[in-house]
């Protein structure tokens, strides 16, 4: 099922996209609507006539986050190495790399995203698939942890280079007002046979930058949910962005660093498409 966050006729709604049409249900929400229904239930969805989609403004599917974003860092073996060259990272070990980013309010397809130049002269984009967990998990085994899975979207982890080495932590450099754009879609995880292996673009200017497959994380969905609920509660509605492969502007000799004017479309096979202009 494609769920979607709209407005319309100043209505904010989660909708049903099926059959190119867009309905409503009742719920304001991602969260209102997780609290209800879980994947195996969401046929029960009551639904209302479809709207006219010339008519409807998007949102992030989580507009307002209740909690930091999760973030996988260096995740593929070659956006790894560039992060080395760069100078991004300095550690040469292959181990997991977790952070946070703070969004209190996502940015969507659509939206201009102002770059902070008073602040940074290195802004960056990172195209990502993101995870939705539509239950609580703590201690996960291999059902567990795939059972907790609510959906997919498309994210782009904006990334202001220099703040991050400035600073030795991901946290600033990441967590800027509008570094998060989330897009209006999420594609349950009933739509895939088992844990998704999608086909990942970054576009800027037209340009295609990035290209990989999520099969070629060094850490699966599933190594990371095992991972990390080892210790740590998972909260339903739990976002987790789980990293991106080679191709970000830093990478590049010389760097091709976002500037006012470009424009970033991100593809996910089967996910949709993420699209943003930055000033």
């Amino acid at each position: 099922m494609k769920l979607v966050n709209y407005t319309y006729k100043g209505i904010t709604q989660i909708g049903v996209f099926k059959d190119h049409l867009l309905y409503p249900t009742e719920f304001e929400n991602l969260y209102d609507l997780m609290d209800k229904y879980d994947v195996e239930s969401l046929d029960k969805l009551k639904l209302g006539s479809p709207v006219r989609l010339e008519n409807v403004s998007y949102n992030a599917i989580i507009k307002y986050p209740k909690a930091d974003i999760l973030c996988a860092g260096m995740n593929y073996y070659e956006h790894k190495k560039e992060c080395l060259d760069a100078k991004i990272d300095y550690s040469n070990e292959i181990k997991s790399v977790y952070f946070s980013k703070r969004c209190s309010e996502a940015k969507t397809s659509g939206d201009v995203i102002d770059l902070h130049l008073d602040l940074t002269k290195e802004p960056d984009y990172e195209g990502e698939l993101g995870v939705i967990l539509g239950k609580d998990i703590y201690k996960a085994n291999e059902k567990t942890a795939f059972d907790a899975i609510f959906g997919y979207t498309v994210i782009n982890d904006i990334s202001a280079r220099d703040l991050q080495k400035d600073h030795q932590q991901f946290y600033f450099g990441k967590s800027l007002d509008g570094y998060t754009s989330i897009a209006p879609i999420l594609v349950t995880r009933d739509e895939f046979l088992g844990y998704p292996n999608l086909e990942l673009k970054t576009y800027v200017n037209n340009e295609l930058r990035q290209h990989n497959y999520t099969s070629n994380m060094i850490f699966s969905i599933e190594d990371m949910l095992l991972e990390l609920t080892r210790g740590i509660t998972l909260k339903k509605g739990t976002i987790i962005s789980t990293g991106t492969p080679s191709g970000i502007g830093k990478g590049f000799n010389p760097p091709k660093l976002l500037k006012p004017g470009d424009e970033v479309l991100i593809h996910i096979e089967g996910v949709g498409d993420l699209y943003n202009k930055f000033k």
